[in-house]
């Protein structure tokens, strides 16, 4: 296969692994695979794309000569049409560090705000059109004009020149000077790259509150807070995990007979009326119903809901609970 019929192969690898990063987020993969497949989407491929769209013919060098009667020099000029691999990868970093922020600005302004699904359809929409419209501006060139990716174009460019025209020492250090920079951009821009996808995990929590989805203007309390002898009545309550996994909690209830309010109050009665297992997916939010009968009666009374990760005790208290609920009731 000659070089003319690879003209493709770059923009189709960018398609590729634009394609795998939202496949790889779409499984839910994680750890090493997930960082090595999202980082380059964050750092290199939406700048390639963008740069091929705008130069997508090959870049030629050559050396001008001039008349020196009329201009003066004595040395031939190197000219440059277009730009070459190095360049390429050079400017496809920089054009990635504008480009991905800005999708984060236009996602800021959807309904979903600045989360990974916005970001990512946004980041590989925008990918994917700016492969499309690469190719299809390389395939529009005449053959010999269609940049073609070549690895030993790249080594050309990062290897000294001993030339011994007059440019060959500034072409030298114009390649050393392009290659310190972009493996500076690379190392900087992968370190932001892992930095976003990977970012710091913050310690797990679990949200256990009343469920307010019912209440309204005529609600006089925001759970089951009156009772007559022998109703039942039922208290919905929240758990919500963000603990970075799924858990398995129990909740229990009981009805106290306490002498006075607070967290200080003594308890002078406890009667354990319901009990749920619940299995709550990370960032999810399950609400548990409890269908609750006191039989003790009095103002002196309130519901404890005791929330444990995993199995709950026999006799559960307020320091062994991983949440609990203090909810005073009267029972008449």
């Amino acid at each position: 296969m000659s070089p003319l019929d690879r003209w493709y192969v770059d923009l189709s690898l960018v398609a590729f692994a634009t394609g795998l990063a939202v496949l790889t987020v779409a499984f839910g993969v994680t750890g090493a695979l997930r960082t090595a497949v999202i980082v380059p989407l964050v750092t290199v491929l939406p700048g390639y794309a963008f740069v091929s769209f705008l130069y997508p013919a090959v870049g030629n060098s050559a050396v001008r000569t001039f008349d020196e009667n009329q201009r003066g020099l004595r040395n031939p000029l190197p000219t440059k049409d277009g730009i070459d691999a190095l360049e390429r990868t050079v400017f496809a970093v920089i054009t990635t560090l504008f480009i991905v922020p800005l999708v984060a600005v236009a996602a800021n302004f959807t309904p979903w705000g600045i989360t990974l699904y916005p970001l990512l359809f946004g980041t590989t929409g925008l990918t994917l059109s700016l492969t499309v419209g690469g190719l299809i501006r390389r395939y529009r060139l005449p053959a010999e004009r269609r940049y073609t990716p070549q690895i030993s174009e790249f080594l050309s460019n990062v290897t000294y020149s001993d030339a011994g025209d007059a440019f060959g020492t500034a072409d030298s250090k114009r390649r050393l000077f392009n290659v310190a920079l972009g493996v500076s951009l690379l190392l900087l821009v992968s370190s932001v790259g892992y930095a976003a996808v990977n970012p710091p995990q913050q310690d797990g929590f679990t949200e256990f509150y009343v469920n307010t989805d019912n209440v309204t203007g005529d609600t006089q309390s925001m759970y089951p807070a009156q009772f007559a002898a022998g109703e039942t009545r039922t208290l919905s309550v929240n758990v919500t995990n963000k603990e970075h996994e799924q858990m398995q909690y129990e909740a229990v209830v009981h009805i106290q007979r306490t002498n006075g309010t607070g967290a200080d109050a003594q308890v002078l009665e406890s009667n354990r009326v319901a009990a749920q297992s619940v299995t709550v997916d990370h960032s999810a939010t399950r609400t548990v119903n409890f269908e609750v009968s006191p039989s003790m009666r009095g103002s002196d009374l309130r519901m404890v809901v005791y929330l444990y990760r995993g199995e709950a005790p026999a006799d559960p208290t307020m320091d062994s609970a991983y949440q609990s609920l203090r909810l005073p009731i009267t029972v008449a």
